[in-house]
């Protein structure tokens, strides 16, 4: 991973803009949160909210090489996300570079970009005068999960080719299939200039034989014979549908951070396997 580059020595503006922490070390973190947010009310020389001829756009870069205000993320480093974790724990992290340029009203004819200081408030950081952050919300996030190509449960069962007979152990197998995502495989995107990891996590999977009847959920992805722990006899002969369902919960990690529990869950159901039912007859024939 990449490393935090150094803070510049000196506070490049107004004191209130700036907080230092730790007994003193003199440890430099930047930009307030309150100042932060502030950001989008202050417009160039010129302009104001009630005639804005021009405006500030704002970029929040991440302080890990090589991120630039043209790729603001692509690097997420330990260094940068340990820094505010440690310095300010109630921020938002990681910890970043504001870089600001004038434009007009409507976002055209922009300026070149010029470094204005650092924080570690990084989601209030602003897009542009006048346009407070949209920060990244819990709500989002489940929204987001619920969004989650989640892998469709395959039922393996054994014996193979599609029959059984009556009174026989049936043993069910879980199969996670290529497309999609199942437990522990991560799916990232990107949530109001966040990068968002996923991580699916099984809650429990309900092995549904098609004849009324079902077990679980359990977390057991059952097995072949003679190990396999998910079994069920059919008592009568018949042609049925089993499947598998699946409840899946999730954990989160936003721009690098610790993995945290999603506060919601989704079920979704996998293919039938058409399963034919026979019944034996015994027959007595004369030597």
């Amino acid at each position: 991973m990449s490393g935090v580059t150094d803070p510049p020595p000196d506070d490049p503006g107004d004191d209130d803009f700036f907080s230092d922490i730790g007994d003193g070390d003199g440890i430099y973190t930047g930009f307030t949160q309150d100042k932060t947010t502030a950001l989008a009310q202050t417009y160039p020389p010129g302009s104001s909210a009630e005639i804005p001829t021009s405006i500030y756009q704002y970029v929040a870069v991440i302080n890990c090489a090589p991120n630039s205000p043209e790729q603001p993320r692509l690097e997420i480093c330990d260094a940068s996300v340990n820094f505010c974790l440690e310095n300010v724990p109630d921020s938002s992290g990681p910890y970043s570079i504001i870089y600001r340029r004038t434009a007009e009203p409507d976002g055209s004819s922009p300026g070149d970009w010029s470094e204005i200081g650092r924080t570690c408030w990084t989601d209030s950081v602003p897009a542009a005068s006048g346009s407070p952050a949209v920060e990244l919300t819990e709500a989002m996030i489940v929204e987001q999960f619920h969004r989650t190509d989640f892998a469709l449960p395959r039922a393996v069962i054994q014996p193979p080719d599609g029959s059984t007979l009556v009174n026989l152990p049936v043993y069910f197998q879980l199969d996670w299939p290529a497309a999609g995502f199942e437990p522990d495989e991560v799916d990232t995107t990107t949530l109001v200039g966040h990068e968002v990891r996923i991580r699916p996590t099984l809650i429990g999977a309900t092995y549904v034989t098609g004849d009324g009847s079902s077990i679980g959920p359990t977390t057991s992805l059952g097995g072949g014979y003679p190990d396999g722990d998910v079994t069920h006899t059919y008592e009568r002969s018949a042609e049925v549908s089993p499947h598998i369902t699946v409840e899946y919960g999730g954990e989160v990690s936003v721009d690098g951070g610790e993995w945290t529990t999603i506060p919601s869950s989704a079920t979704v159901a996998g293919p039938a396997a058409p399963l034919r039912v026979l019944a034996s007859k015994n027959r007595l024939y004369d030597n």
